[in-house]
């Protein structure tokens, strides 16, 4: 008996383990660090600390959520996820991600009562795409963009602001066309799963060809946008930047053509262009040598990670663009 309550607490280990998906942890502290470090440039290490927390537990609260609130189509379409498999009682998500968020309101509370409303605003519209928005098609993608990353953006930059200054716009929309980007992507590879679903995803109401189309125009106006920043920093671009920006794009150019035959495997690469543009903004503070870092060591955990929630079902292949 005692050894099967040890395997039991195992599963549930794991069932934790793969719901708080490291892949997305990692980026999630980049990106509330990076807003702290644009609002406030020279700040001392130990400042950049709450605002990596916040971002790190109110993206564990997201994915807690987002596992809860999509439990019933993915029992239909993903039975091996840990909610629907039973490995995760639905009851346990949901307390999950009530404390984590508490947590998350409580740290910005303590840190800038300001950022509360940037915190409030990645809830609701989590909770938006989750009840409502994921059959929206491209809103349900923006949703998710905006909330996973223009809003930790936001919130970061209050731990070193009283708000967050108007040059923070540029970097917040961008970040938000890759999230965008990034959820558009996934639902092309969930396709089949959310056909059976009955979800109404942008590749489900309009097709893979579209869907690819969409996905090229995100990625130019991204990195069109991103090349003309410097222009706007001034003296604080750093020649790094350049060098991370192209790779990052070489990366969305790489995700684009893989798409097209691999929509698992496109999802994989995309992973890495989304801690190299946030790394590229870092770059923009002056701090080429922390933002090859940020990048190297995001990097090294998106590679020493497994990502057993992206895999498909035991029963279905990867899919692809234009299948």
């Amino acid at each position: 008996m005692a050894r099967g309550r040890c395997r039991l607490t195992a599963a549930r280990r794991s069932a934790h383990l793969e719901t708080l998906r490291p892949y997305d942890l990692v980026v999630a502290p980049v990106v509330t660090a990076l807003g702290a470090v644009l609002a406030g440039p020279a700040v001392p290490p130990w400042r950049l600390l709450p605002a990596g927390v916040l971002g790190l537990t109110a993206c564990a609260g997201a994915l807690y959520t987002a596992d809860y609130l999509t439990r019933h189509e993915d029992g239909r379409t993903k039975p091996h996820r840990p909610i629907p498999s039973g490995r995760l009682p639905a009851a346990v998500a949901r307390r999950c991600a009530v404390l984590l968020w508490l947590a998350a309101f409580v740290l910005a509370t303590l840190v800038n009562w300001r950022s509360l409303l940037f915190v409030g605003l990645a809830v609701l519209a989590q909770d938006a795409y989750g009840r409502w928005l994921k059959n929206r098609g491209l809103w349900g993608d923006a949703a998710v963009g905006f909330s996973g990353w223009s809003c930790p953006l936001l919130a970061g930059a209050c731990c070193t602001a009283p708000w967050p200054p108007a040059h923070l716009a540029a970097p917040a929309l961008l970040l938000s066309v890759q999230g965008t980007l990034g959820n558009l992507l996934l639902a092309v590879d969930d396709r089949p799963h959310d056909l059976r679903a009955g979800c109404r995803t942008l590749p489900v109401r309009h097709g893979p060809d579209r869907a690819w189309t969409v996905l090229t125009a995100l990625a130019v106006a991204e990195y069109a946008g991103a090349l003309l920043l410097p222009v706007r920093a001034g003296p604080r671009t750093a020649p790094v930047f350049l060098l991370l920006v192209l790779s990052a794009a070489a990366t969305a150019a790489a995700v684009l053509v893989t798409v097209r035959r691999r929509a698992d495997r496109a999802v994989e690469l995309h992973m890495y262009e989304r801690v190299l543009l946030p790394a590229a903004l870092w770059a923009l503070t002056g701090e080429a040598f922390v933002a090859v870092a940020v990048a190297a060591v995001s990097a090294g955990v998106l590679r020493l990670t497994s990502r057993p929630m992206l895999r498909p079902a035991p029963y279905e292949e990867g899919g692809a663009v234009g299948t």
